[in-house]
């Protein structure tokens, strides 16, 4: 039955978890919603894939933990064969659970989110309002299969004067957001470990799981990958990542901040404040990328980069999960070039140059 307050049908939801508890306490939950409809229940991954491909659910909630066949697995042979947006539901925001369900990511889930503490009523009911916020969100991206073990081809768009005589780079910031974990696996896992740029991160992720996210990333990268300090600094061959709660920004020189709390729209951190920076402290020495994800994040900051002379690359929507971000900056004019993470990759280590003598912002 259609809500009249929203004119849209429910989102259909199959729930997968081991446990008869949580399965009970999601229903308590999400019953009275009207926004969502639980249109089944899984014990285990293999029931989770016959399920999916028997009642084409808009969405599912993923446990990882499970008998039989755990969450990774399953949502692995979801996304290969009949793939629908996947929301994973991980006990965990540290260890191996938490790189677990990053990896679930990189496999085609769309976002994760944290089991509460069933004994706190309070963080019953935050789980229960971001729950309805993510099935919400996850019901309306459109999901292309992941066939495991199949690589993209690197393509690439370039502009001629990307690689102009005498120009040297000397930072780069990168926004990424649904999907990202994926693309910058690609593009990551292709650079040295002496990379002679500095890297800046924001990567959109659910609060709790930044520790995670860096552990998993760290796996497929020789760079050195950290989250930032309040009071750092942007050194070669290190990823930078922006903290939880807080805006990252580089100024001249490379010292690195990371202490405000002030959203920028709905984001904290934002790839916008952390891209406009980059094109404030480094000018024609500053290179932007802006990854998959929903949205327009990062537009307005990588525009900026391309004013002030600095190179900008996109993902490009063959290799995105998300084409929103990518897309937009392309409407607007603020992506030079467009190309996969691994052509990004490929493209960056054959410009950049030592970083000595770079001009002043």
């Amino acid at each position: 039955m259609i809500s009249a307050a929203t004119d849209f049908p429910p989102v259909r939801l199959l729930i997968v978890d081991d446990s008869s508890t949580v399965r009970a306490i999601l229903r308590a939950m999400l019953s009275g919603k009207k926004e969502i409809e639980i249109v089944g229940e899984a014990v285990n991954g293999r029931e989770a894939v016959a399920l999916t491909g028997k009642l084409r659910p808009d969405v599912v909630l993923m446990d990882i933990r499970m008998p039989v066949m755990d969450g990774r697995e399953a949502t692995a042979e979801i996304m290969a064969e009949c793939a629908v947006p996947i929301v994973v539901f991980s006990s965990l925001t540290h260890g191996e659970e938490a790189r677990t369900s990053i990896d679930m990511l990189a496999l085609g889930a769309l976002d994760v989110i944290a089991k509460p503490d069933l004994s706190d009523q309070q963080a019953v009911d935050e789980c229960s309002r971001m729950l309805v916020r993510k099935i919400r969100t996850a019901s309306k991206v459109v999901v292309v299969r992941h066939l495991r073990g199949r690589m993209r081809k690197p393509v690439s768009t370039l502009d001629t004067q990307a690689k102009a005589p005498g120009k040297a780079y000397a930072a780069l910031g990168i926004g990424s957001s649904t999907g990202g974990p994926a693309a910058l696996r690609g593009l990551f896992s292709r650079l040295p470990a002496d990379f002679p740029l500095p890297v800046l991160l924001v990567q959109h992720i659910t609060r709790g799981f930044s520790n995670g996210f860096v552990e998993w990333l760290q796996q497929y990268t020789s760079l050195a990958v950290r989250i930032a300090d309040s009071v750092d600094k942007a050194t070669p061959g290190t990823v930078l990542v922006a903290p939880e709660g807080r805006q990252m920004e580089v100024f001249p020189g490379g010292g690195v901040r990371a202490f405000s709390p002030k959203p920028k729209g709905v984001h904290l951190p934002s790839a916008d404040v952390l891209l406009s920076s980059v094109a404030g402290a480094y000018g024609r020495n500053g290179i932007g990328v802006l990854l998959t994800g929903m949205g327009a994040d990062g537009v307005e900051g990588l525009g900026d980069i391309r004013k002030r002379g600095g190179l900008t690359i996109v993902q490009n929507e063959e290799s995105s999960v998300v084409f929103g971000m990518p897309g937009e900056a392309i409407r607007r004019g603020a992506a030079e070039l467009v190309m996969t993470p691994e052509g990004i990759a490929d493209f960056l280590l054959s410009i950049v140059e030592p970083t000595f003598g770079v001009e002043e912002a």
